[in-house]
């Protein structure tokens, strides 16, 4: 409401004072502002009448009937603001008509200049304020979703120790020569788990080495009850990914893929880089006792690594798991 009345203030000041200037060289200040005066209020009445008449039908596009209101308005407004000019001023000389048609469409113009102009700005606002929810509303899911990895990822951290002493523990029964030599090896893959965990990224070729070290201590628990084939290849240099996050396939394989048959105990792990691709697939025969019709559902390793591959690789990831009754396949094509 203030804007608007400051618009109509500004609007016929602004027109008073130019006007006003312009009889500067022929009359005093004082006296051209009179005539200016004389020239441009007497104008306002018909310049609103014509505005609302111009809302209600123009816009509505009833042409005819703007027009028949029209020309009578300025007809009537123009030969009353004539004489009641010539009555002030008798030796003065006017154009009121157009005068008139000239004050309506510059006032009409100059409104909707403005409410033109105060719309875009609105515009532009509601666009900025859109944005910024937009921001905090991302920025408030990435905290979300850091928060659910860090969860997830803490979630690996005692599931996998959990393997790797029974490992040992298996180790000790069975060939205390060695366990030494595998506490070494486990306490090294502890310290990069610690390490990795605090990282968002890790290199490619430092979580390989994990997988190989974790695979190696496997082979040297299970010994000649396994059968088994692994193959890393591509070029891993300065490749990132997030960290632990191919281990709960290769768990997978050891944990349900060794049986009492060990002539059955066959597991294939491969790991190749292509350019920015990195592919997993993993196969192992499941062990006789682990099929039970009772335990269908995916252990909570692939499905907390799954939610995770959602929340770090969303549409850069592509997960097929195959089981059939005797073996479990995993192919996984990850855009690093």
């Amino acid at each position: 409401m203030k804007k608007s009345l400051l618009f109509h203030i500004g609007f016929w000041g602004f027109l008073w004072l130019m006007l006003g200037f312009s009889f500067f060289r022929f009359e005093t200040t004082t006296e051209s502002l009179r005539l200016a005066a004389l020239v441009v209020f007497p104008m306002a009445i018909p310049v609103y009448i014509h505005d609302y008449i111009f809302d209600y039908f123009f816009i509505k596009k009833q042409y005819i009937l703007y027009l028949v209101l029209t020309v009578p308005l300025v007809i009537f407004f123009g030969y009353i603001i004539d004489q009641m000019q010539h009555f002030i001023e008798p030796e003065g000389d006017s154009e009121t008509y157009g005068a008139i048609l000239f004050f309506m469409i510059l006032f009409t113009g100059a409104r909707y200049l403005r409410i033109g102009t105060q719309q875009r700005m609105k515009i532009v606002e509601e666009e900025e304020k859109r944005i910024k929810v937009e921001m905090e509303l991302k920025e408030l899911e990435a905290k979300q979703a850091y928060a659910e990895l860090d969860l997830l990822k803490s979630q690996v951290n005692p599931h996998f120790l959990f393997n790797s002493l029974n490992s040992i523990y298996s180790l000790i029964l069975a060939r205390s020569d060695i366990a030494g030599d595998v506490v070494l090896k486990l306490s090294d893959l502890m310290r990069y788990l610690l390490e990795s965990s605090r990282k968002r990224k890790v290199l490619v070729k430092h979580e390989l080495e994990f997988l190989k070290n974790y695979i190696d201590l496997e082979k040297i628990r299970l010994a000649r009850k396994l059968t088994m084939s692994s193959m890393f290849e591509g070029d891993f240099d300065g490749k990132i990914i997030s960290p632990m996050l191919l281990i709960p396939f290769i768990e997978n394989c050891f944990k349900h893929g060794i049986g009492v048959n060990y002539s059955e105990n066959l597991i294939e792990i491969n790991i190749k880089i292509n350019d920015r691709f990195l592919y997993l697939e993993t196969s192992n025969r499941i062990a006789p006792r682990r099929l039970n019709p009772h335990q269908k559902k995916t252990g909570t390793g692939i499905e907390n690594v799954k939610r995770r591959l959602n929340l770090l690789y969303p549409k850069r990831h592509d997960l097929h798991i195959k089981q059939t009754e005797t073996k479990y396949f995993v192919k996984l094509k990850l855009e690093l």
